[in-house]
């Protein structure tokens, strides 16, 4: 594993669950303790639904916390598919309402050609996250970068100079029929303070620990180096 890296074994989900929402929550409490603001990037799928759940009740000064996304499908907020639509309906609400949130989706036709844009809300936050919540996919992809698709060299490329990128996935069970997306980048992951990977199932164990060397999640472990801890669930 990466040197620095804070690895968390748990054996329920209720314990899994409540201990990343204590962890995330301590650290915005530490961001908005130095700096008076804090930033939260959330990514979607069903693990950190009930995460979001209960840190949406958490006693913050939510007014001044600002939450953004690490990635999304290039779908209105209407779909079913829609990362913002999760992040509304289980995070942003109770005293979490007060937040500020930064969708993704702009009402460019393609996420190829929206990036420009979308950077001049996304840089801003992005130029230092507090605290980045991601998954890891069973093919060792995490945020949206995905092996072999169109647009990962300048998703992962350190030397980038915009904090979002567009990516069109080969399509596959993982990815489904929605294949274009728009991503938080490598130099965006590595400016974070603290990164949290959940992770739950033996077999994406294996991959995080055995996977070969090129798989995404190996980029991110790099760009993510110390800031990185895993919370996974057996």
């Amino acid at each position: 594993m990466t040197t620095g890296t804070q690895f968390h074994t748990f054996s329920d989900r209720e314990t899994f669950e409540a201990d990343a929402a204590h962890w995330i929550k301590k650290r915005l409490e530490n961001a908005l303790g130095r700096r008076g603001k804090a930033t939260l990037f959330c990514s979607g799928g069903s693990t950190p639904g009930p995460i979001y759940q209960s840190l949406s009740g958490a006693e913050l000064d939510w007014e001044n916390v600002t939450v953004g996304l690490a990635d999304e499908r290039w779908v209105p907020e209407s779909h079913e598919a829609s990362n913002a639509a999760l992040i509304r309906q289980t995070l942003l609400r109770d005293k979490a309402e007060a937040a500020t949130f930064l969708p993704m989706k702009t009402d460019g036709e393609s996420a190829f050609g929206s990036e420009a844009e979308l950077d001049k809300s996304y840089s801003d936050a992005a130029d230092v996250i507090d605290v980045l919540i991601l998954g890891m996919g069973p093919d060792g992809h995490t945020l949206s970068w995905f092996a072999d698709a169109k647009g990962l060299g300048a998703a992962t490329d350190p030397g980038g100079l915009l904090s979002v990128a567009p990516i069109d996935a080969p399509k596959s069970d993982v990815t489904g029929d929605i294949t274009e997306r728009m991503t938080l980048t490598y130099p965006a992951v590595a400016r974070a303070r603290h990164i949290l990977l959940l992770m739950t199932g033996d077999e994406k164990r294996s991959i995080y620990e055995h996977g070969e060397p090129d798989l995404p999640i190996n980029l991110l472990r790099k760009a993510a180096g110390d800031a990185l801890t895993v919370f996974y669930r057996s």
